[in-house]
């Protein structure tokens, strides 16, 4: 297929360069016969040859205007960039005006080779003269260069070959990172028709070589993109199976088992439709997966979608994601990160350096997705940049590209970010939810919020194993709602340096089954310093309160205010009663009946710690709750 590209650009070379040559007809005989041999060359499929028969025929005729152009095509197509600049300004020595149809091709050569501005001034040297026919890429290619102008290098970012233990002449592309950082997956191109899913884990000493997946995944001869999900049970793919397939490709889901993977199961018709769906991209917690498509009611050739889970846990029906992320040209590969709050993807309509260029937007605290920025150079280059994997330390990643340094074809390459670009640091733990009396696994849900209660950060829907994985990202403060029927439910603060504590431990949360009649005290429900104003941290302990209330109409709850003895006892009696109610007020707003609730205030009455210490003052100044199951 490559060979046969050179040949056709070669031969649309000659062809656009006839209608210019006529004077050129009398070319020395044996230069023209080494010409023709290497067309011959190339139509064999020996691109060494033909390029070694075209040098030859410049040689014998150095004013062969033919044989430069073809060899500026062939560099070009080999991405042998400087190659083909020096070959054409020959070229141009010997005919310029025969040659002014290549000339938009020469400035994007510059451009691929990252010298915007020599591109821009070929432009600007050969715009009175241009053909009609060439306007639309001559515009083309100026609106990149002065885009690119206005963007130049970032000299702090790298972009490195992950070299031969991932990439071969062959084209790698899709990188995946997991959560763990301790594996890539990606794809690798096996001919036309095959492209097989590959694996490298991931150490301090870099990528093991890649192997192919051993299951009978690798089967399905065409197929792609894969996404983990956060515990690695789960790979979401597309892959064309003329079997199941709703239209060309379809997104399919496996499950991970003792033998390998289960087989495939296609998502159906929410997201699948009678077109093209591909590059899934499973969100941390599970609830959404992130997709590209060129169904009918676009923005423009390929859109992203996303599709919310349910609560049967099926898919509901995928929405476009709008004109804050589509444009009228293609965008693809999209990829959320662990923090789930940044989204990264390949577009070719938001101004860019040329061909595909990578893009990060960012979720706004109302739910809705910043105007995508442009990663720059030198991530973002004139040749395209495909797919994008961000690891979850938010600052590096993996993207697939075919630039000048390749291995042959698509490569991936390891990329650190700039500030602007970055996703929140994110650690993660291996829960555990179970039963405080039989110490078995209990189903349940978790939640991850920030104080305000601003942004639902993860939601997790957890089996009856009790196992899941979370991610946290790097927050200043970061809440857990655990929630499980039938039993009472718990929540967790973390602080920064709980956070990194926590980064792959193993952590459980052990829930009593519930009581005809229990009580307890906030563990995290605190108040402004004499005063009944509750402080944000509150919000994650009484949100799990608010959720088991609405899960248990049968419920009626009794919350009760303390204080110590400081003060006069009709103030702490006073204090504690409007502790009470706030507490009760919060319940009412999020919709408890207010039937279902019950306070009072104690004041001093009630001491659990000694007043005569300030650790027992502090265990007197509580807030508690019982709770009636009627």
């Amino acid at each position: 297929m490559m060979q046969k590209k050179y040949l056709l650009s070669l031969m649309i070379c000659i062809l656009l360069n006839s209608f210019f040559t006529i004077a050129f007809a009398q070319n020395n005989n044996a230069a023209q016969k080494l010409f023709d041999k290497a067309i011959e060359a190339f139509d064999n499929k020996t691109y060494p040859e033909g390029v070694r028969l075209l040098l030859a025929s410049v040689q014998k005729d150095s004013n062969f205007v033919d044989g430069y152009l073809a060899l500026f095509q062939a560099y070009l197509d080999n991405k042998q960039k400087k190659k083909a600049v020096e070959v054409f300004e020959k070229a141009v020595s010997k005919d310029s005006m025969g040659c002014l149809p290549y000339f938009v091709k020469y400035a994007n050569a510059y451009a691929s080779l990252g010298d915007f501005n020599k591109a821009a001034i070929i432009l600007q040297t050969i715009a009175p003269k241009l053909p009609a026919y060439l306007l639309h890429s001559y515009t083309q290619l100026k609106n990149i260069c002065a885009f690119a102008n206005e963007h130049p290098l970032d000299t702090i970012v790298k972009v490195i070959n992950v070299g031969d233990s991932i990439n071969t002449s062959a084209a790698e592309y899709f990188p995946s990172v997991t959560v763990q950082d301790s594996m890539l997956i990606f794809m690798r191109k096996n001919g036309i028709n095959r492209e097989d899913f590959f694996s490298s884990t991931m150490s301090t000493n870099g990528f093991s070589k890649a192997t192919p997946f051993s299951d009978h995944l690798n089967w399905i001869p065409k197929k792609g993109a894969p996404s983990l999900s956060t515990d690695l049970q789960h790979m979401y793919f597309a892959a064309e199976n003329t079997d199941v397939n709703f239209g060309r490709y379809d997104i399919y889901i496996v499950a991970k088992n003792e033998a390998g993977w289960t087989l495939p199961t296609n998502l159906g018709p929410a997201i699948n439709s009678a077109w093209w769906e591909s590059a899934p991209s499973i969100s941390p917690d599970g609830e959404a997966l992130y997709f590209c498509s060129d169904m009918p009611g676009g923005y423009g050739g390929i859109d992203i979608y996303v599709a919310y889970k349910n609560k049967k846990g099926g898919w509901n029906k995928a929405i476009n994601l709008g004109p804050t992320i589509n444009t009228a040209g293609d965008e693809q590969t999209p990829f959320i990160h662990a923090d789930n709050n940044t989204l990264y993807f390949s577009s070719t309509g938001w101004p860019g350096f040329g061909g595909a260029d990578l893009f990060v937007s960012h979720k706004k605290i109302d739910g809705l997705w910043s105007k995508p920025i442009n990663l720059g150079n030198p991530i973002n280059t004139n040749d395209n940049e495909l797919s994008i994997a961000i690891a979850s330390d938010g600052s590096n990643g993996y993207i697939a590209s075919d630039r000048i340094d390749s291995r042959g074809n698509l490569d991936i390459y390891k990329i650190n970010l700039p500030e602007y670009a970055r996703a929140n640091t994110t650690y993660y733990f291996n829960g555990f939810i179970k039963d405080a009396i039989t110490s078995k696994g209990i189903s349940g849900t978790i939640k991850l919020t920030d104080f305000q209660e601003t942004n639902k950060l993860m939601f997790i829907d957890v089996d009856s194993t009790g196992k899941f994985v979370l991610a946290l990202p790097y927050f200043d403060s970061l809440g857990i709602q655990v929630n499980s029927p039938s039993h009472e439910f718990t929540s967790l603060i973390l602080s920064k340096p709980l956070l990194k504590k926590m980064n792959g431990s193993h952590y459980e949360f052990v829930l009593k089954p519930i009581q005809k009649e229990f009580s307890k005290n906030f563990n995290n429900v605190l108040f402004e310093k004499n005063t009944a104003n509750l402080l944000n941290s509150s919000l994650v302990e009484l949100n799990a309160l608010y959720t088991y209330l609405q899960n248990t109409p049968a419920a009626h709850i009794l919350i009760e205010g303390h204080t110590d003895n400081t003060g006069s006892p009709a103030a702490n009696s006073l204090l504690s009663s409007k502790r009470a109610e706030a507490i009760a007020q919060f319940l009412l707003m999020k919709g408890i009946q207010k039937n279902s609730i019950t306070t009072k205030g104690w004041g001093d009455t009630k001491p659990i710690g000694d007043n005569a210490t300030e650790q027992g003052r502090a265990l007197n100044r509580r807030t508690s709750f019982t709770i009636t199951l009627f």
